[in-house]
């Protein structure tokens, strides 16, 4: 039968019946985006920050059973289930990217002690510094994860995970740069001083106490007198 013998009626339910399949998909495709970048920042704040932000993974899976009951035009369950899903993958997204957040200042931070150091001893390129400090405050991880045409969420985690080797290097041989001249008596004082954490004198060795200040970095010291 023609579509212009059936019924207006008919044509109507088949018109709302597509809108609805229409409107549910969008909203499914993107609650799987959302899933999937939430997987890959978790993957690569593991690799750089040696941080497991713990989350749902499950939740994944889940988009995709909502996504099969679409194909079977089952909307009523998907709509029932829509409500539950959408606060599962706003969780995860929320606590990664909250955890993330919290993890780029804190290095972010040793990072911008670390250049204000190097402007006293100029010891590693400055320019190295910036770099790290940009990627730290810009975050454009997206187009280090999705390269080459990558869609497999195997290979995309491969890549979040290089990403984040590659950073966390960066950083662990720069403070090696920095910091691998001093003995290793003074060695974690000084990390502790970058990491902006005042030093007690009274909690300092004769020895501490001499090295440091023969270094190059003697007057950058602040010590608390408790």
């Amino acid at each position: 039968m023609s579509t212009e013998s059936e019924p207006l009626q008919d044509r109507l339910q088949k018109v709302q019946e597509e809108y609805r399949r229409r409107h549910l998909s969008d909203e499914l495709n993107e609650l799987a985006e959302v899933m999937e970048e939430t997987i890959l920042q978790r993957t690569l704040a593991k690799a750089f920050f040696q941080d497991q932000i713990e989350i749902d993974t499950a939740a994944k899976e889940r988009v995709h059973e909502v996504l099969r009951l679409l194909e079977q035009d089952d909307y009523d369950a998907v709509e029932d289930r829509l409500p539950d899903l959408r606060d599962e993958v706003d969780a995860a997204e929320q606590t990664v990217e909250n955890r993330i957040q919290e993890l780029r200042l804190k290095h972010n931070s040793t990072v911008t002690a670390m250049r204000r150091l190097n402007d006293r001893v100029d010891r590693v390129s400055g320019m190295r510094l910036q770099a790290l400090e940009g990627l730290l405050n810009d975050w454009r991880w997206k187009e280090h994860v999705y390269r080459n045409e990558d869609h497999d969420l195997a290979e995309l985690k491969k890549n979040a995970r290089e990403y984040g080797d590659e950073m966390r290097t960066a950083f662990e041989e720069l403070k090696e740069e920095l910091f691998g001249l001093y003995p290793e008596e003074i060695r974690g004082l000084i990390h502790r001083m970058i990491d902006d954490e005042r030093l007690s004198y009274a909690d300092l060795s004769d020895n501490q106490r001499q090295l440091l200040a023969e270094s190059d970095i003697g007057d950058y010291i602040e010590l608390s007198l408790s």
